[in-house]
């Protein structure tokens, strides 16, 4: 490993020194970034736009995506402002039996929009009977609203719709629930697009507008006014920040001349050399470090060191802020889980009095961490008594204005209805007096919500949030000592600036993950071109991956799928990535020269691996020792990705199957030797690396339709593909590992492509097996920052062509074969994978032939 990385010696590391870029060269990055955030944006709403247009109610209830036959059950004042909308089912026509909600794919935290009603929201809470939606606006017109991540309108709107039509505003008997993507973070990664190019003193022009972001009072719009009014000189690009001119190239970055220890005695004690190496470089950083983080290496230890060292002894006297971010709600949440539930450091921080906030709504943070969150903090601060009296009022007057279901009604004879006499709705005059005391009771509820959070977030020196969530309205304003970005290969570049421009002019960005896995979900396949001239070409391509929406999350259960309207990345469309990535090379082919800032070519270039490429390995720490995977499992991505530099610890080093109590040879605590010998049957359900080959066994893929269901649940994609003989050899695995005793929950079963996740899935829950509902089946993607004992991975491409589709990416190679602890199980056709003119895979099928336990599979076997 390099020493640099290991013991800071006093000097800034060795870094490659990049090529100034031009006023015309920052203009033209920032304007790639906006016209391919414009396209990603379009495809989104195309998507979206289809989906609600083309395909009739049923099918999207059918299809997971939407609950129909719903009623208003109640309305009432949740955390933060919110108004909650309970849902259930219209009493009256169904009976007793068929009261729940059915089966359905809508989750806490998706955004959805309450057709027959106009409004949208984010869905708080979902239980078998009833599903409540923290709702945001509610205007007479009935048109779509775009809606934030906290719930809230985008248009400038209340939802008590103050432009005057407040008395037309009526809840309607009958709705429907649709889940929807969400546009307001396009909103907020342009806006902080915009703020850069104002820093940096370029002009830059926008193609699409915004509306607010959910701040819908004077005081907020003033505060965000005032935030993107930024200093500087509009004519040269020397007054910007030294860390904003680090990040752009401008000049390089430095660290401490100073060899920089711990400030305090580490908080975890079996920190490893390179995870405290790591920690030392980033507090030596004067502007950004880069932490890597390949698999199973201990990322997130050493970030929560790292926090707690800043947060209780970086400063010295000083208090510093912290601003932690991540790219998904996981990634915060285990975080923040990792801060707060670990004894040693809540009470180290009640000691030093130093208070943890969670951004985010409700519906997103983990329920165990509800106490950690800002709204829930608000309510039980002394503070949030205040608020109290006003939330009752304000929940009275919401419910008198419901209107009466035909729960509320009683039936006569002959099957007829009539409304209860205390279920009478308001109207009239009487109903807009009610409309302006609810307005009112709003104007004070949000006006004393204000203070109480002022108080919150100035007693809090560690914020957590996503990179989006960090600019909402809360933060506006506020500035923090560090920002530091978990899982930042995953979150786009833009994505990223939203918590970098909250850093101080004297702050420091620490930036941890992995550019060698998956990088951002991107729906669109726009890429930038640009010629041999520097002029500017956008063109269509392949580079972006469109992958679809799991029905159900990374949770153990289910992993059947939603249906994309995008066809999945084929043949010549996918992404293969760069054999120099690695090395800090530029990762960018047709001349892209190493050093420069350059416009990006997708959106899945990521600001991580830009920085990387720019300055090169001085900039970065590796994380070297990795606590997952068997050796054997852990071999070839090591030395085709890592250079050779991972080792895995003595834990997990030689770990088999048989160190599980309860399965087949167990031997306790004692780990398996190689050299050992077995019969052929023990090697298949006990060797770390197994491969079962189809090849010559006419084993061939085949192409899904569009028929819904098709594939047992989650229907299929057009242009997705499928191998049913693949089907039965993970089907015929999975019940050799059961009838040894294996807990099948221990077991995820894989697949780049959807529509085989969808069939293996509908061909396994018909196993007549004790636990194969525990089985977990999903996509390839899903999976990342995850891990299980097993892991059995469906290539399917079987064709004669040798065509592989988007397993030309070896990112999503990686992802797959660095998930499994104990035995990795691939199923795929050696003389398909085999002869893909790729050299990453041609030469992991070799090292599968030579290095696994190799079952060659013929048709008549199955």
């Amino acid at each position: 490993m390099d020493q640099t990385q290991l013991e800071p010696k006093g000097t800034s590391p060795p870094l490659t020194t990049p090529e100034r870029p031009s006023k015309q060269v920052v203009k033209r990055w920032i304007q790639t970034h906006l016209d391919l955030l414009l396209k990603e944006r379009k495809e989104e709403q195309d998507q979206t736009r289809l989906l609600l247009s083309k395909c009739p109610a049923k099918l999207l209830e059918r299809e997971g995506l939407a609950i129909l036959g719903l009623e208003v059950k109640g309305l009432r004042i949740g955390l933060g402002d919110k108004v909650l909308m309970e849902l259930g089912r219209i009493s009256a026509l169904c009976s007793s039996s068929e009261v729940g909600l059915g089966s359905h794919g809508i989750r806490n935290g998706d955004l959805v929009l309450i057709e027959e009603d106009g409004g949208g929201g984010v869905v708080y809470k979902v239980l078998e009977d009833r599903i409540t939606i923290a709702v945001s606006d509610r205007s007479s017109g009935g048109g779509r609203r775009k809606v934030s991540e906290g719930g809230e309108e985008t248009n400038g709107e209340s939802m008590m719709n103050k432009r005057g039509s407040i008395e037309q505003i009526e809840l309607p008997e009958r709705v429907r629930v649709v889940k929807v993507a969400n546009e307001v973070t396009f909103d907020r990664m342009e806006r902080n697009l915009e703020r850069l190019a104002q820093i940096l003193g370029v002009e830059v022009s926008s193609s699409f507008g915004r509306g607010s972001d959910g701040g819908d009072d004077e005081e907020d719009k003033k505060a965000s006014k005032e935030e993107n009014l930024v200093s500087g000189s509009s004519s040269v690009l020397n007054q910007v920040s030294p860390l904003i001119s680090s990040l752009v190239g401008l000049s390089n970055p430095t660290w401490s001349k100073e060899k920089v220890q711990l400030p305090l005695p580490s908080f975890n004690s079996s920190l490893n050399p390179s995870q405290l190496s790591a920690i030392s470089l980033a507090l030596s950083s004067n502007h950004f470090c880069l932490i890597h983080g390949p698999p199973g290496t201990g990322k997130t230890t050493a970030l929560v060191e790292l926090i707690m060292q800043l947060a209780l002894g970086g400063g010295g006297d000083k208090d510093l802020k912290i601003l932690v971010c991540g790219a998904s709600n996981l990634a915060v949440d285990n975080l923040l889980e990792r801060i707060v539930c670990k004894t040693e450091h809540r009470e180290a921080l009640r000691r030093k009095g130093k208070g943890v906030t969670r951004l985010g709504h409700p519906a997103r943070v983990l329920s165990g961490l509800q106490a950690s969150t800002l709204d829930s903090q608000t309510v039980s601060s002394s503070e949030g008594q205040l608020v109290k009296d006003v939330t009752r009022e304000l929940e009275e007057a919401m419910n008198s204005l419901r209107l009466p279901s035909p729960s509320d009604s009683t039936t006569t004879p002959g099957n007829k209805s009539k409304r209860n006499a205390n279920s009478k709705r308001l109207r009239g005059a009487e109903r807009r007096k009610r409309w302006e005391e609810v307005r009112e009771l709003r104007k004070e509820y949000r006006k004393r919500e204000r203070g109480v959070t002022k108080a919150v977030l100035d007693r809090a020196d560690i914020v957590l949030s996503t990179c989006h969530g960090a600019g909402g309205k809360q933060l506006l304003g506020r500035e923090f000592d560090y920002v530091i970005i978990d899982e930042a290969c995953q979150a786009l570049e833009a994505a990223c600036w939203i918590p970098i421009l909250k850093a101080k002019k004297d702050g420091k960005v620490i930036l941890a993950g992995d550019h060698l896995q998956l990088p951002p979900t991107v729906k669109s396949t726009a890429l930038f071109k640009e010629s041999d001239d520097g002029k500017r070409d956008e063109g269509g391509g392949g580079k972006g991956k469109k992958e679809e929406s799991k029905k159900k999350g990374g949770n153990g259960k289910e992993g059947t799928l939603t249906p994309s309207l995008a066809k999945e990345e084929d043949e010549d469309g996918a992404s293969s990535g760069s054999e120099e990535e690695e090395e800090g090379s530029s990762g960018r082919k047709g001349g892209r020269g190493v050093g420069q800032l350059k416009p990006p070519r997708s959106l899945e270039e990521t600001l991580f691996s830009r920085l990387l490429a720019m300055y090169g390995q001085g900039c970065k720490a590796l994380l070297s020792i990795q606590y997952r995977m068997n050796e054997e499992i852990m071999s070839f991505p090591n030395q085709r990705l890592y250079r050779g530099k991972l080792e895995a610890h003595q834990s997990c080093k030689k770990i088999r199957l048989t160190d599980l109590e309860g399965f087949e040879g167990y031997r306790g605590d004692a780990s398996v030797e190689g050299g050992q010998e077995e019969e052929e049957e023990e090697e298949v359900w006990n060797s770390p690396l197994v491969f079962y080959d189809t090849a010559g066994s006419d084993m061939l893929e085949s192409e899904d339709s569009m028929e819904p269901n098709r594939t047992g649940g989650g229907g299929g994609v057009k242009g997705s593909k499928l191998n049913e003989n693949e089907v039965e050899i993970v089907k015929r695995h999975v019940e050799l590992l059961s009838s040894k005793g294996l807990d099948l929950s221990r077991v995820t079963i894989l697949s780049p492509y959807s529509s085989q996740v969808g069939l293996i899935s509908s061909r396994l829950r018909g196993m007549n097996k004790e636990g194969v509902r525990n089985l977990e089946i999903g996509t390839v993607d899903g999976m990342q920052g995850r891990e299980k004992d097993v892991v059995i991975l469906s290539l399917v491409r079987s064709n004669p062509e040798a065509n592989v589709g988007f397993l030309k990416d070896k990112r999503r190679l990686n992802v797959a074969m660095t998930r499994a602890r104990r035995q990795l199980v691939v199923v795929a056709d050696s003389s398909t994978v085999g002869r893909a003119k790729v050299k990453f895979l041609t030469d992991w099928i070799h090292h599968l032939e030579n290095e696994a336990t190799v079952e060659v599979v013929a048709t008549m076997d199955l």
